[in-house]
């Protein structure tokens, strides 16, 4: 069930009545098998493989905690996770670099295995691996077995994330949530909004230019690949921000806060910056468990340098199995080597920007949209057939006028983000206390809500659905 269709609505519909109508004692067991009825209505044969995987990991966390090695234990849960991970996801590429090899060893290339990926095994992957770390560090206690079940399928976040840690929702489940007219207050307005980016923006209005340049690169001109670059990039954006809130916004209902993920990236004046607003529980991760791990910063700039490029290869690979993802990340990483290097890992500043912040945003956003395309193009020669359709002629005369205005009307929404952001709590707070403020945000919201599903219909999959 997709969170932009009619079928998501009935089932929240169903279990928002079915917590509301159970005791305090059951409510986070109807949670839980919510969440597994979620999950088995996306792949039923998987969700043993998800339960079999979180039982054994519960095992070992509870005699990694009891075991006067308790490092034997944590390697255990990091292999085995990330073994299963590796088989399902990256077999095939495996196989596929090892084929040129084999046929000049053995005259013949290996089949490559057909496995389906399991939903939603890049992120629960991550964060099993984080609950057994911050257990092993003591950071937290080691969980029951059906908080630690709860904690790993809750169903607004199970499938493409935010990837979240045991200390920002292990509390909350003991505590059973809690529901405020505040907090349903946000939650509707971030379903709203997520649905609105989703459906209207990046599905409705992006996703149709963005499949039409990218599917046949090096066909259209040079400004219709310039503009299809741009468009995925905020095709994107808005996909998984969307997706982000509507999981944010499902769980306020539920009585539950989820860490934010995005913060206007496409704002950010350096490449630091930016894996601070992007995929922000992401880059949290690969920073405390990937990251600081290989040594951060500590060990000279060389070694900093390298401990850079090494999270950012393997975040791109984490995202996908395949060369484009690696070189996608590698990218990345040597933006964030040069900015360290030219400006000594400064921090950032302010988050308030300036006028004179508007040329690095600039360039560091033409530098990432650029970027995007061996994201999004299916091959790395696809990839450099495009870059080479933005060189064609057509730059005078032959602009794809409604694309291009789409893209004008996305950059400034996201430039109104950051305002809307900032003024939203007071917004809440003199809305939530005045006798039109129902209204007012009654009709806003019936507004957007009406606009999304009208152009969403049956609802289009998210684009990190396929991680």
């Amino acid at each position: 069930m997709l969170f932009n269709s009619p079928e998501f609505a009935i089932f929240f519909a169903v279990v928002l009545a079915a917590m509301a109508a159970s005791p305090d004692r059951h409510r986070m067991r109807v949670l839980l098998a919510a969440s597994l009825v979620f999950y088995l209505l996306w792949v039923p044969r998987y969700l043993a493989l998800l339960l079999g995987t979180v039982a054994a990991n519960h095992v070992i966390v509870r005699r990694m905690v009891r075991s006067a090695h308790p490092g034997r234990y944590l390697a255990a849960s990091i292999v085995l996770t990330l073994s299963l991970l590796g088989a399902f996801k990256y077999a095939g590429f495996a196989v596929d670099l090892a084929n040129p090899l084999l046929r000049r060893v053995l005259g013949r290339n290996s089949p490559a295995p057909e496995l389906v990926l399991p939903l939603g095994i890049s992120f629960y992957t991550f964060e099993l691996i984080s609950l057994s770390v911050d257990i092993y560090r003591r950071r937290l206690p080691c969980p029951t077995f059906g908080r630690y079940v709860l904690f790993v399928t809750f169903f607004p976040h199970l499938i493409a994330g935010p990837i979240i840690r045991g200390e920002e929702l292990l509390p909350q489940l003991e505590r059973g949530g809690q529901r405020t007219p505040a907090r349903t207050r946000r939650g509707l307005w971030l379903i709203a909004v997520g649905l609105a980016k989703k459906a209207i923006l990046s599905d409705f209005l992006l996703r149709p230019f963005v499949d039409e340049v990218f599917s046949i690169p090096g066909v259209a001109n040079g400004p219709a690949h310039l503009v299809a670059a741009y468009s995925f990039a905020f095709q994107i954006y808005f996909d998984f921000s969307g997706y982000s809130d509507m999981a944010r916004g499902t769980s306020c209902l539920l009585g539950f806060e989820l860490p934010m993920n995005f913060t206007e990236p496409y704002l950010s004046r350096n490449p630091s910056e930016l894996w601070r607003r992007w995929h922000m529980t992401l880059s949290r991760w690969l920073k405390d468990y990937l990251y600081i791990p290989l040594g951060g910063s500590r060990g000279g700039e060389a070694r900093t340098h390298l401990n850079l490029m090494l999270t950012m290869l393997l975040g791109g690979l984490w995202h996908g199995a395949g060369l484009n993802f690696v070189i996608w990340g590698g990218m990345h990483g040597i933006l964030l080597s040069a900015h360290r290097f030219f400006r000594g890992g400064q921090p950032n500043g302010p988050e308030r920007l300036k006028w004179s912040d508007a040329p690095h945003i600039l360039l560091l956003f033409n530098a990432v949209c650029w970027i995007w395309v061996p994201f999004r193009a299916t091959s790395w020669s696809d990839t450099l057939e495009f870059w080479r359709g933005i060189f064609r002629s057509g730059y005078v005369h032959e602009w794809p006028p409604f694309p291009l205005a789409i893209v004008l009307l996305c950059a400034a929404l996201h430039l109104a983000e950051r305002a809307v952001r900032k003024k939203l709590p007071a917004i809440h707070r003199a809305t939530g206390g005045a006798a039109w403020g129902p209204v007012l945000e009654g009709g806003m919201l019936g507004i957007i809500l009406t606009a999304a599903v009208l152009s969403s219909g049956a609802g289009v999959e998210f684009i990190y659905f396929r991680f």
